[in-house]
């Protein structure tokens, strides 16, 4: 192989690792893999994010859903056997991953500021909810409810959520009470039915939208007005180009790249000055 052969290989292999390279700074974010971000997630609008049990003993059991446009915090970077740690309503639990990567959002905290702690939960008052009377009650096995004993309205001391099974929805509910010198302390279920209007005809699904969404509103409007102040007509020379200048960088910078390709490529076929074999 002649000197001059060789040259040209060892140019066009330079040339390729610097396209190459040059490609890898232009889309890093293909090539890096990143940890989920704890922090504040809305359950997007539309969707119910289920809670399950984080009992380390046993299986993780579904227990009630947060209703879209409310918030639950992670708490672990990465999943464990199919699922994430959060906090919700100052309790742990524990969400399906194939739920998390679909169904919330990341909550923009430079864009918005934190989450106000009273906007973060749906939260329902017992006494309102099951103002007075008895109440069959429920636990949840395998897809299904059973029943269990009935308990009084005074019994009820908390109502954590809502829970949809076989298209009814159900209070989980903590009962707290104390019967022939025994102590029940548990959370049962009880049939969003037996409620007090307009709480017998809730689901999950059909809460009403977070009020901070309308603060979100708002904060989006007045930077909207900011960027593009009244007066400040489309199309003028003050107007922002809609279009990502980050994008217009890389396919300058891709462009440049193949054209010193090609030029290289055709250099190193009909190199001038080439002298024909006698």
């Amino acid at each position: 192989m002649t000197d001059a052969k060789k040259y040209s290989i060892v140019v066009f292999v330079l040339l390729t690792a610097l396209a190459i390279i040059a490609c890898a700074m232009v889309f890093p974010a293909a090539a890096v893999a990143e940890d989920t971000a704890t922090g504040d997630y809305m359950v997007n609008s539309g969707s119910t994010l289920t809670l399950y049990s984080n009992d380390p003993n046993s299986v993780p059991e579904p227990l009630f859903e947060v209703p879209g446009t409310y918030y639950v915090t992670l708490t672990s970077s990465t999943p464990s056997a199919g699922y994430y740690s959060v906090t919700y309503n100052g309790a742990n639990y524990y969400v399906s991953a194939a739920d998390f990567q679909s169904r919330v959002t990341l909550h923009d905290t430079e864009k918005y500021g934190a989450v106000p702690a009273e906007n973060k939960y749906f939260t329902l008052d017992a006494a309102t909810v099951f103002p007075q009377g008895s109440f069959s009650t429920f636990t949840y096995s395998n897809g299904s409810m059973n029943s269990s004993d009935p308990v009084n309205a005074s019994d009820i001391t908390q109502v954590y959520g809502i829970f949809t099974v076989q298209n009814a929805s159900y209070y989980r509910v903590h009962i707290y009470k104390i019967s022939y010198g025994v102590t029940i302390d548990t959370d049962l279920y009880i049939a969003a039915s037996s409620a007090a209007a307009p709480y017998s005809s809730y689901t999950a699904a059909s809460i009403t939208a977070n009020p901070y969404e309308q603060v979100k509103a708002e904060i989006d409007k007045q930077l909207a007005e900011n960027q593009n102040p009244p007066g400040n007509e489309e199309g003028s020379a003050s107007t922002t180009d809609p279009e990502n200048p980050d994008n217009n960088l890389e396919r300058i910078i891709l462009s440049v790249i193949i054209a010193i390709l090609c030029v290289a490529v055709v250099l190193l076929i009909f190199r001038p000055g080439k002298k024909k074999k006698a």
